[in-house]
C-alpha cells in the first residue's frame, strides 16, 4: 500500500513539473546557441550630423515575427493580423556610423549602437505614418550593445542593402506575459548575430525596410 502510494505521489510531483515547465519559459533561456532566436520585420531612419564633429544617427525600430520557443498566440495579439499592429516584442536600436567606405559601387557603412526589445501588453507599432515610439514604450526585457556592417550598390536604383549585426547582451530580466508565463529570452553577455536584407521605402517616409533572422552564436 505504501509503495502505491509513492508511486501516486511520484506521478503527481512529475505531472505538477511538467506543469510548472509549461509556463515557465524562463530557466535559463529560450534561445539556444547555434539555433534560430527570433525572426523580425523593421524599417531605419538615418540622419545626417546635427552639428560640427558629431557622427551621422540611425534608428532602427519594428517588430518579432516569429520566436524561437513561443508560439504565434504568444507573440500576437489574438483576433487580429499578424503585424506591428500587434505584436507583442518590439525593438528600437540607436546607433551612430563610425565610417563610410567606398569600394567600386559598393558603399560599406559601418555602426556600433544598442538594441532594447520590449514586451507590449497592449499593441500599437506604427510602421506607417510611421510612429517609432510606439516601438519603445513597453516593458524593456532585454537589452544589447553592437557593431553591424551595411553593403548596398551606389548604383542600384531599388536601393537594396544587406546588414550583418553582432550583438553582446547587456541586460535581461524574467517577466510575466499577458498569459501568466515567466519568460526570459537570453542572459547577459550571451552573444547573436542578426542578419537582414532592405530596400528603399516606396512612400519615402523612411530611408529603407528590412526583415531578417538572428541565431545565438558562442559565448
Amino acid at each position: 500500500m505504501r509503495a502505491k502510494q509513492q508511486l501516486w505521489t511520484s506521478v503527481i510531483l512529475l505531472a505538477l513539473s511538467a506543469s510548472a515547465l509549461a509556463h515557465d519559459l524562463s530557466s535559463g533561456n529560450i534561445w539556444k546557441e547555434d539555433d534560430l532566436a527570433f525572426e523580425f520585420i523593421g524599417q531605419v531612419k538615418n540622419s545626417p550630423p546635427a552639428g560640427p564633429g558629431l557622427p551621422a544617427t540611425s534608428v532602427q525600430y519594428g517588430y518579432l515575427s516569429h520566436i524561437t520557443g513561443l508560439p504565434d498566440s504568444k507573440i500576437f495579439a489574438a483576433g487580429a493580423a499578424k503585424d506591428e499592429t500587434t505584436a507583442r516584442y518590439t525593438f528600437y536600436n540607436d546607433a551612430v556610423r563610425l565610417s563610410l567606405t567606398k569600394h567600386g559601387n559598393l558603399r560599406i557603412v559601418t555602426r556600433v549602437g544598442t538594441t532594447t526589445i520590449y514586451y507590449q501588453k497592449n499593441p500599437h507599432g506604427d510602421l506607417t505614418t510611421p510612429d517609432p515610439n510606439s516601438f519603445r514604450d513597453g516593458t524593456p526585457v532585454l537589452t544589447t550593445t553592437w557593431r553591424h556592417q551595411v553593403v548596398f550598390d551606389a548604383t542600384d536604383t531599388a536601393g537594396y542593402f544587406f546588414v550583418n549585426f553582432f550583438h553582446k547582451v547587456t541586460g535581461s530580466v524574467t517577466f510575466t506575459s499577458i498569459e501568466g508565463d515567466a519568460v526570459r529570452l537570453a542572459l547577459p553577455r550571451q552573444k547573436y548575430r542578426m542578419s537582414l536584407v532592405g530596400s528603399n521605402d516606396p512612400a519615402g517616409l523612411v530611408d529603407g525596410k528590412f526583415a531578417g533572422v538572428a541565431t545565438r552564436i558562442g559565448d
